[in-house]
C-alpha cells in the first residue's frame, strides 16, 4: 500500500511538474522603430485551452522585451503591435491572421458588429512563426 501511495505521489507530482514546465511560453519581441510599440497577444491557454487575448506589453526604440504568457504552443499563437497605427514584424506579413476587437481596458472576441465599449478597434493578430517578432514596419 505505502508503495503504491508513493508512486501515485510521485506520479502526480511528475504531472504537475510538467503542466508547469510546458505552460510558460516566452516570447522576445525587438523594436526597429524610432517609437514605443505597444503589444497583446492572442493565444491557446496551457490549462484551460480558450483562446485569451492578453496585454499590454511596451518595447522601446532600439530594444527588446521578452513576454511570457502561459500559451499552449503546439496551437496558434499571435500577436498585434501598435503605436496609434499597426506595426508588424515585416517577415509574419503573409502569416495566419485573426482580428479581435480592442480596447485599451479590455479584449473582446466577436465576429458579430463592434463591441459597446469606449476606445475599441478591430485589432489585427498575425501568427508568430517561433519565440521572437521583430517589429520593423507597417502592415
Amino acid at each position: 500500500m505505502r508503495t503504491t501511495i508513493k508512486f501515485l505521489c510521485l506520479a502526480l507530482a511528475i504531472l504537475v511538474f510538467s503542466a508547469t514546465a510546458a505552460s510558460a511560453a516566452n516570447f522576445t519581441f525587438s523594436n526597429d522603430l524610432d517609437l514605443r510599440i505597444a503589444i497583446t497577444m492572442t493565444y491557446y491557454d496551457a490549462e484551460g485551452g480558450a483562446l485569451t487575448t492578453s496585454g499590454w506589453w511596451h518595447v522601446e526604440p532600439d530594444s527588446e522585451t521578452v513576454i511570457s504568457v502561459n500559451a499552449d504552443t503546439s496551437r496558434e499563437v499571435y500577436y498585434a503591435a501598435y503605436n496609434k497605427v499597426p506595426y508588424i514584424d515585416s517577415a509574419t506579413r503573409n502569416n495566419a491572421r485573426i482580428d479581435r476587437w480592442a480596447s485599451p481596458r479590455t479584449f473582446t472576441f466577436t465576429t458579430d458588429a463592434e463591441p459597446d465599449m469606449d476606445g475599441v478597434w478591430l485589432g489585427r493578430f498575425y501568427q508568430i512563426s517561433g519565440g521572437s517578432v521583430n517589429i520593423d514596419g507597417r502592415p
